[in-house]
């Protein structure tokens, strides 16, 4: 029989990669514990690492999203994943594009940082914004200043929003963990700690225990050897108008 290393064993690309080396290596199958419940298992130790990765720097989950910059009242809803973006956690960074040369193409460079400003410390409702502000309410901001020359709107992708995405768990079959690939036997062995304990081995447990520790600790020293990649942005928006952001996670790879 193949020996288990600690590196990556079979196919442990996917949520059925590790489900299939989880139940190799303890040497049980669905009829002890099943599927879902090992789902569950898999994604408190998938979590565990993902948090290891953003106590390093939080950067490895930040996608960036745009929208048009729209005439109206300034109101542009937060990423909530209801549209193509995933849901923001935080938000790091807005940007817009208020007076492009091309409306359908603006520039990387005519592209302003906001400031970003509570609406309780404007005390004058009548201020008129000279600089590029966003003012956030909960799930929503405004920017200003309002602009309401018709020929320079919308600004097609005229809004950033750079932000911490919500991680979603491993629930397909296909489903890849946002963790560094060298580091997907990680989620195997901290699993196996409770698949041990339901088993009554002792031994597996013991071993999972400082397996899944020591691999907690390198996750975080490769991570802190690197820097997040520049977010690329996709082209085109979805259907609704809703947020759009670079499919998959280029620093996760």
């Amino acid at each position: 029989m193949p020996t288990y290393t600690g590196m990556q064993y079979g196919d442990s690309i996917n949520l059925q990669g590790i489900r299939e080396d989880i139940y190799f290596l303890a040497k049980c199958n669905a009829s002890s514990i099943g599927n879902n419940d090992l789902n569950r298992i898999i994604n408190k130790y998938y979590g565990q690492l993902q948090e290891a990765i953003r106590a390093v720097n939080e950067n490895f989950y930040m996608v960036v999203a745009t929208t048009d910059l729209l005439i109206g009242d300034g109101a542009y809803t937060m990423p909530n994943g209801t549209g193509t973006a995933p849901a923001y956690e935080k938000m790091k960074s807005i940007w817009a594009a208020f007076n492009p040369k091309n409306i359908t193409a603006p520039l990387q460079s005519e592209y302003y940082r906001c400031i970003v400003a509570d609406p309780d410390s404007i005390s004058n409702p009548a201020y008129e914004f000279s600089n590029p502000t966003a003012l956030i309410f909960g799930d929503y901001f405004v920017l200003f200043p309002l602009v309401t020359d018709v020929t320079k709107y919308p600004v097609i992708d005229g809004v950033k929003a750079y932000y911490i995405a919500t991680q979603d768990k491993l629930v397909n079959d296909t489903d890849t963990p946002k963790i560094f690939p060298s580091f997907h036997d990680a989620i195997t062995q901290g699993s196996l700690v409770d698949v041990a304990e339901r088993l009554g081995n002792d031994k597996l447990k013991s071993d999972s225990i400082a397996l899944f520790k020591k691999r907690l600790e390198e996750v975080k020293s490769y991570a802190s050897d690197r820097i997040p990649y520049e977010s690329a942005m996709i082209e085109g928006q979805d259907a609704q108008g809703g947020w759009c952001y670079p499919w998959g996670n280029n620093s996760m790879a």
